[in-house]
């Protein structure tokens, strides 16, 4: 499983991420974009009309706008410094100002700096309860090879519920056990289980993985 993963909200669901464009303002952002991601909330970048931002969408429809003085410059050394509102685009009275340390901010003396800027929209997120909740989907899968060298044919079943992947996950070596088969390896406890399974002169590996989030 990967960890650093499993701590992340879900990548946005668009089709920007092959604008050449778009990657390029989301690695040169990774350094604000993941620690957002990790406080639970879905991260983007905005293109729209050349005016760059990135914005991060909240439990009740609204989201935060992260700019700068105007816009995002391409390059974020020349960001001095960060604003931040909350905006819902059906609701136009919705426009808080959470953060801004440009020029004219009220927190103007942290410019460009990232830790007030997250501890700012952490308080935020957290006293307004817009945060959002993510469970970790979990797949079973079986690959290996059987004894005349072929590969077996690999299966990825997604579970929403942990416990319905645990389950298929004993169905899967609990048919092994009965043929023969004998466990070579296991690791991961009842959370993330692998194993690893030898008989008729293949070698098998069963592995509970992750392979995203929904919300909850």
């Amino acid at each position: 499983m990967n960890s650093e993963a499993s701590q992340l909200a879900p990548l946005p669901e668009h089709g920007n991420a092959d604008d050449p464009m778009w990657q390029a303002m989301w690695s040169a952002y990774e350094p604000v974009i993941t620690p957002l991601r990790r406080m639970g909330l879905v991260t983007d970048v905005e293109l729209c009309g050349g005016m760059y931002g990135i914005t991060a969408a909240l439990n009740d429809g609204s989201y935060l706008l992260i700019s700068s003085e105007h816009q995002l410059p391409t390059d974020p050394a020349e960001v001095e410094g960060w604003h931040v509102q909350r905006l819902k685009d059906d609701v136009a009275t919705i426009q808080e100002i959470v953060y801004d340390s440009t020029e004219a901010g009220a927190q103007a003396h942290h410019g460009n700096q990232h830790l007030p800027l997250f501890n700012a929209i952490t308080t935020f997120v957290k006293q307004r309860a817009l945060g959002r909740r993510f469970r970790p989907l979990k797949a079973v899968s079986i690959t290996g090879l059987t004894g005349d060298h072929s590969t077996v044919e690999p299966i990825c079943d997604f579970f929403a519920k942990p416990e319905d992947a645990i389950a298929r996950y004993g169905r899967e070596i609990a048919e092994l056990r009965s043929m023969g088969w004998r466990c070579l390896h296991q690791q991961g406890g009842n959370d993330w289980p692998l194993s690893v399974w030898a008989g008729d002169g293949g070698v098998v590996t069963i592995a509970v993985a992750f392979i995203g989030q929904t919300p909850e």
